[in-house]
């Protein structure tokens, strides 16, 4: 279950990603540029433009909110699996 999940939000915040980098064109190429090139670009673009990155922000806030969750849980039950807990 948890590969599965992992796999399914990995694609959700690739998704996502390409939709900021999408809705950055569509506000000029300047901005299009920097989500595609500078690291942390898009979370700048999100604040500046928040009523346009709605939507994909907040499939990427719950993408990064359950990925340490399910990675913590698969751990503890790792763990358990082996012995250590």
């Amino acid at each position: 279950m948890i590969p599965i999940l992992s796999l399914v939000f990995s694609i959700l915040l690739l998704v996502s990603g390409i939709m900021l980098i999408v809705k950055g064109f569509n506000q000029s190429t300047g901005w299009g540029l920097i989500n595609l090139l500078v690291p942390f670009g898009i979370f700048f673009f999100m604040a500046k433009f928040w009523d346009d990155a709605k939507g994909p922000a907040k499939i990427i806030y719950n993408s990064f909110h359950w990925v340490p969750r399910m990675c913590i849980y698969a751990g503890r039950k790792f763990a358990r699996h082996r012995g250590w807990l």
